[in-house]
C-alpha cells in the first residue's frame, strides 16, 4: 500500500506521484540557447531581419549625397571672355577642350571667363567651389567622418549603456534632423556643421543596428546577415542616385534624402524583437532575456520550450572605466591585441574604400552611370563575401579580398583604353572596390566574432573610429589625381592593402569557433589555439620523422609503422 505524505492526502494524490521527479534544466550559454531555438528560417524570421536592413537605407545615401550636391561639372561649361574664347581656337582638340586641365591651368574664372551649362545646380557652382577650391568640397565630403568618428567615441559607452536598439533610433533621429536641416542650408560653415551633425547619427544608427542584429542571429544566420545587412547600404545609394538623377536642385536631394531617412526608421518602431538577449545578461536582466528568446523561438516556428532551458552566464555590473580597464596588457593581453590589430586593418581599409567613393570623378565623365556601376559592385561584394567567407573562412577570405585589392590597383597603373569612357584603370577600379567592400563587411563580422560580448559594442565603436580617420583621409587621396602622376595613389592602395594582410595574419582565425562572451573567454580562446598549434607542431614532426625513417629503413628492405619496424 503506497504511504502518503500529509500534504499528498490533502490533495488526494499517492505518494508515488509525489516523489516523481522533475527533470533537469539544459545548462546554456547565451549563445547555444539561441543557436538551439533558432534552428531555422521562417517567413517572419526573415521579415524581421530585413526589415532591419531597411533602417539603414538612410546611412548609404546620406553619407554620398555630396558626390551628387556638390558635384563639379568640369565638362560643362563654355567660355564667356575673350581670353577662353583664344585658348579655345588654339586648343589642338576643340572637342575636348572644356575639361579640369582648360579651366585651372588657364585660371579662368567663373562669371568672368566662362559659365556652368550643367543642369544639375550643386552647391559648389552656388558657391564658387572649383580648381584651387576644390577642397572645400572634399572638406564637406570628409567632415561627416569627423561627425561619426565623435559618434562612435560616444557610443562606445551609448550602447553599453541603453543598449543597441535604443542606440540606433536616437541615431537615425538624429541624422532626420540634420538632412531637413541640410535643405534649407544656405551657407557653407552651416552645411560643414549640419553634415558633422548627421556623420555622428548616422555612425550611431549603423553600428547600433548592426549589433543588435548580429546578436539576434544564431550562428548559422551570423555570416550571411553580416553579409546582407549592409545590401541595406547599397540599397540607399541606388535610391540616391535615382533621386538625383531626376532631381536637379541640391536642396531638393538633401530632402529627399530626409524623407528616405523617415521611411527608414519606421520598421524600429514596428518591429516585435527586443532588445538583445546578450545586452540583457550582461546587466543582469534574466527575465528580459528569457522574453527575447521566447519570441525569437515564436518568430522562427522551432517548437523549442524554455521551461527546459537555463541560462548560464556572468553578470557584470561593468562602468565604462571598468571597460577601459580590462584592455590592460596585464590583465587581458590578447583582447588588447586583437583589438589593436583589428583597428589598423578597419583604418586602412576604410581609406581605400572611400578614396573609391568619392574619387569615380577623377576616372570617368558620365556621374551616374560610374556610381551605378559602382554601387551594383558594392552589392555584388556583399552577397559574395557570404560565399567566400562560407569557403574560405574568415581569415583566409579577408586574405582573399586585399589580395585581389592590391592585384587590380597595379593592373590600374597601364594605360588601356577601351572607348572614350571605360578605360583598364575603370574596369579594374570598380574589381577592387568589389573586393574592398567584401573585405570592409569581412572586418565587420571578423571584429564582432573576435570582440567578447561584454565589450562588443566598445571595440566596434574603437575599430570603426579609426575606419572613419581612414574614411576622413580618403576623399583628399584622390587631389593626388592632379597634384602628381595617377599611379600614385594607385601604389599607395596596393601598399595599404598589403600591410592589412600582415596585420590580419597576427589574428585567429574564427571559422566555426563560438563567440566569446566575457574577456576571460578571449584568453581562453587564444590558449586553446596556441596547444592545438603546439599539438598540430608535434604532429607535423612526428609525421616528418616517419617519413624519414622509412625512407632509411626502406634502403634496407624495411617498413615502419607509427614507431614499429616490421
Amino acid at each position: 500500500m503506497a504511504v502518503m505524505t500529509k500534504e499528498a492526502s490533502r490533495t488526494g494524490i499517492s505518494g508515488k506521484s509525489c516523489m516523481k521527479e522533475v527533470p533537469p534544466k539544459q545548462l546554456l550559454t547565451i549563445e547555444e540557447a539561441v543557436d538551439l531555438i533558432v534552428d531555422r528560417l521562417s517567413v517572419k524570421l526573415i521579415l524581421n531581419f530585413l526589415a532591419v536592413c531597411c533602417t539603414i537605407l538612410n546611412t548609404g545615401a546620406a553619407t554620398y549625397v555630396t558626390i551628387f550636391t556638390g558635384y563639379i561639372p568640369y565638362n560643362d561649361w563654355k567660355c564667356l571672355s575673350k581670353n577662353c574664347s583664344d585658348l579655345l581656337a588654339s586648343a589642338d582638340a576643340p572637342e575636348t577642350f572644356y575639361n579640369f586641365n582648360s579651366m585651372c591651368k588657364n585660371d579662368l574664372v567663373a562669371g568672368i571667363d566662362f559659365e556652368w551649362t550643367s543642369k544639375k545646380h550643386t552647391f559648389s557652382i552656388d558657391w564658387g567651389f572649383y580648381c584651387k577650391s576644390e577642397a572645400k568640397l572634399s572638406l564637406v565630403s570628409s567632415i561627416i567622418f569627423i561627425g561619426s568618428l565623435v559618434g562612435l567615441l560616444f557610443s562606445t559607452c551609448l550602447f553599453d549603456w541603453i543598449g543597441r536598439k535604443r542606440g540606433a533610433i536616437f541615431g537615425s533621429l538624429l541624422t532626420l534632423l540634420s538632412l531637413a536641416a541640410s535643405a534649407v542650408s544656405t551657407s557653407y560653415p552651416v552645411l560643414i556643421l549640419l553634415r558633422a551633425v548627421s556623420g555622428f547619427g548616422l555612425i550611431v544608427n549603423y553600428t547600433g543596428s548592426y549589433c543588435w542584429i548580429v546578436e539576434l542571429a544564431p550562428t548559422f544566420l551570423r555570416n550571411p546577415i553580416s553579409g546582407f545587412f549592409t545590401l541595406g547600404w547599397t540599397a540607399g545609394t541606388f535610391i540616391l542616385i535615382g533621386m538625383s538623377y531626376f532631381i536637379n536642385q541640391w536642396h531638393q536631394i538633401y530632402l529627399a534624402c530626409a524623407i528616405l531617412n523617415v521611411l527608414g526608421i519606421i520598421p524600429f518602431f514596428l518591429l516585435p524583437l527586443p532588445v538583445s538577449p546578450r545586452f540583457s545578461l550582461i546587466k543582469g536582466k534574466k527575465e528580459e532575456a528569457m522574453k527575447t528568446l521566447q519570441v525569437l523561438a515564436q518568430l522562427s516556428g522551432s517548437g523549442a520550450s524554455l521551461d527546459t532551458i537555463d541560462l548560464v552566464y556572468e553578470e557584470r555590473n561593468q562602468s565604462y572605466l571598468k571597460q577601459i580597464k580590462d584592455f590592460k596588457p596585464n590583465i587581458h593581453p590578447t583582447m588588447l591585441k586583437e583589438t589593436l590589430l583589428g583597428m589598423v586593418v578597419w583604418f586602412m581599409v576604410s581609406l581605400i574604400s572611400y578614396s573609391y567613393q568619392f574619387g569615380w570623378s577623377k576616372i570617368g565623365n558620365d556621374l551616374h552611370s560610374i556610381y551605378f556601376f559602382a554601387a551594383f559592385g558594392d552589392g555584388v561584394a556583399y552577397s559574395t563575401s557570404v560565399l567566400g567567407c562560407k569557403l574560405l573562412g574568415r581569415k583566409k577570405a579577408t586574405f582573399f579580398y586585399f589580395g585581389v585589392v592590391i592585384v587590380m590597383n597595379l593592373l590600374a597603373m597601364l594605360d588601356v583604353r577601351f572607348t572614350a569612357t571605360w578605360s583598364l584603370e575603370h574596369l579594374v577600379s570598380i574589381i577592387g572596390n568589389i573586393a574592398t567592400s567584401s573585405a570592409f563587411v569581412m572586418m565587420y563580422l571578423y571584429t564582432g566574432e573576435l570582440a567578447p560580448t561584454s565589450h562588443r559594442g566598445m571595440i566596434l565603436c574603437l575599430s570603426s573610429s579609426c575606419a572613419r580617420i581612414g574614411s576622413f583621409v580618403g576623399p583628399y587621396v584622390n587631389l593626388l589625381y592632379g597634384l602628381t602622376d595617377r599611379r600614385v595613389p594607385l601604389a599607395l592602395f596596393a601598399g595599404l592593402s598589403l600591410l592589412a594582410c600582415v596585420a590580419v595574419w597576427f589574428l585567429p582565425d574564427t571559422t566555426g569557433r563560438s563567440v566569446p562572451e566575457t574577456p576571460g573567454d578571449v584568453e581562453k580562446y587564444s590558449e586553446k589555439n596556441k596547444e592545438e598549434e603546439e599539438e598540430g607542431g608535434k604532429r607535423d614532426e612526428e609525421k616528418a620523422g616517419i617519413v624519414f625513417a622509412n625512407g632509411l629503413n626502406g634502403l634496407n628492405g624495411h617498413v615502419v609503422y607509427d614507431d614499429r619496424s616490421v
